[in-house]
């Protein structure tokens, strides 16, 4: 069964290595007395001394893969089992002992917790939950973080690892996943422990609060972005979506609840508030005299875009002050707040805040600003929703001086009703745009882009090119100085996925050869 999986030396783990039998005590199970030195999701990934926990997954069923475990000589199988009555029952199979576990795809956060030592427990988590904005606001938090003198690190999109003092995102680690699996969260989090991190932030997925996957780690801090139409195909309903996106407000030892007065689904969640949470709202373009005086808050008003970036005013319940910013977009306002409201709540100056803050870089594929005299200037955002495309395409216009091109296409096997909505969004706000492909994955592109055109009215304004690069240089050739050309979609992946093939493809460093006048 593939899971997350991160590479970890053996010193190590070798720190965790313990019996079964107290381990699964904690869980009223009476466990022979056998060591295991770690604890695996994925059969291939199973060893002598690796424990096999064989659950019930969303894709795959891990107890189909008992048989493998087994042949590949694991001495411990975990099982989830369905009838509490078989709970704690004990079995051999060749040379592998295997113990069933009742509900153990809800309480594989714990176990792995148990195992790992609760590593949460030794440093502040901040878990970012939201449609948009989760990357960037872990991103610059973590950073944030460091800047300030603390070891910080992040798991996200952009990969795991301790934050980077270059800001270069190869010194991540990948994940399969956002928000990586019950096991794999516990073990990164006792990496992060041992390598000294006091902080980390974490983007929580819609997905991996509804399957579990953090539900036993200690959160000090949860942040809300936004609420916008995505996942679907999963969630069914923006209903059920929302509800998914408020589980964060269960996790273990909730402090602070950081939540955006802008979006409106701020008033579910400020509905949902445990009592023993505290609740900071962040807003832009929002009276401080607004705030509800039960609350505390952070808001940003007079706020100015040039060409290099932004400036603006801060009034918070820490004081107020002036903040200059070396990014691009109204949308990163919010995600410097949360960010700020983070730090805050762990005790950090407002005054020190507003000194580092301006040294902030941006985000790798979010916002990213590639230049050339006398040429037009590009932009390469991770925009894949209807929301993010039209925060992307507003963003650009408050610094375009010239016309705006638009470079997008829509991922294959996804939800296919968003893409009518994003071709009418990108018609709408740009004055011209190429839709090309993006991670098509099994369906025909042509049916793609078909999709997305039932969005548009003005065809003279639309136009096609499957490939990307070709797009891309097509968009820049009738282009000029002074004009934007948002290309949006791939951020920062290194990869596009054709059919059952996944290519090499790093638009950032494509856009920065070519606009440095290279052959690509």
């Amino acid at each position: 069964m593939q899971a997350d999986m991160v590479s970890i030396n053996k010193q190590f783990l070798q720190a965790f290595d313990q019996s079964i039998k107290p381990l699964l005590a904690n869980f009223n199970i009476n466990a022979p007395d056998i060591m295991i030195s770690d604890l695996v999701l994925d059969s291939r990934d199973v060893a002598i001394h690796k424990a096999f926990i064989a659950i019930d997954g969303h894709i795959l069923d891990g107890r189909d893969f008992i048989p493998q475990a087994v042949s590949l000589g694991a001495k411990v199988i975990v099982a989830q089992c369905d009838d509490i009555a078989r709970h704690g029952h004990v079995e051999m199979r060749e040379q592998s002992v295997i113990v069933h576990f009742y509900q153990l795809s809800e309480k594989l956060s714990e176990l792995a917790g148990c195992f790992y030592q609760f590593p949460a427990d030794s440093m502040s988590v901040i878990a970012v939950t939201g449609t948009n904005g989760k990357t960037s606001t872990v991103q610059l938090t973590s950073q944030l973080a460091h800047l300030m003198g603390e070891r910080a690190a992040s798991i996200g999109t952009l990969g795991t690892g301790m934050y980077s003092p270059t800001g270069n995102t190869q010194a991540l680690q990948n994940s399969v996943n956002t928000t990586p699996d019950a096991i794999s969260m516990q073990r990164l989090l006792a990496k992060f422990v041992d390598e000294g991190a006091f902080q980390v932030a974490l983007e929580a997925s819609s997905h991996a609060l509804v399957q579990n996957r953090i539900k036993a780690v200690k959160t000090d801090i949860a942040i809300f972005t936004n609420l916008s139409r995505d996942h679907l195909d999963y969630h069914r309903s923006m209903t059920e979506y929302g509800l998914a996106k408020r589980l964060l407000l269960s996790q273990p030892e909730l402090a602070y609840a950081i939540i955006n007065v802008n979006d409106p689904e701020h008033k579910n969640w400020l509905v949902n508030i445990p009592k023993t949470t505290s609740v900071v709202l962040y807003g832009q373009n929002i009276s401080a005299s607004e705030m509800p005086v039960e609350y505390q808050y952070c808001v940003a008003n007079n706020i100015r875009y040039n060409a290099d970036g932004i400036a603006l005013s801060i009034q918070s319940s820490w004081g107020e002050c002036e903040l200059r910013l070396l990014l691009l977009a109204e949308f990163n306002v919010a995600n410097v707040l949360a960010a700020i409201c983070s730090q805050l709540c762990l005790g950090k100056s407002l005054k020190q805040i507003a000194y580092i803050v301006q040294k902030l870089k941006p985000v790798a594929g979010r916002m990213e600003l590639h230049s050339r005299q006398n040429h037009a200037t590009i932009v390469v955002d991770y925009a894949h929703t209807p929301d993010a495309l039209e925060k992307a395409l507003l963003a650009a216009k408050q610094h375009c001086h010239g016309k705006l091109f638009c470079v997008f296409g829509c991922g294959g096997d996804r939800d296919a009703g968003k893409r009518s909505l994003m071709g009418e969004i990108a018609e709408r706000l740009s004055d011209q745009v190429i839709l090309t492909d993006d991670n098509v994955r099994s369906e025909n592109p042509k049916d793609i882009i078909q999709d997305i055109l039932e969005g548009c009215i003005n065809p003279e304004k639309v136009s096609v090119e499957h490939d990307r690069k070709t797009a891309i240089k097509a968009a820049a050739k009738q282009a000029s100085a002074g004009d934007i050309i948002l290309v949006a979609g791939k951020g920062h992946e290194n990869y596009q996925i054709i059919g059952n093939q996944t290519l090499v493809y790093d638009e950032r460093q494509f856009v920065a050869l070519f606009q440095e006048g290279k052959t690509v």
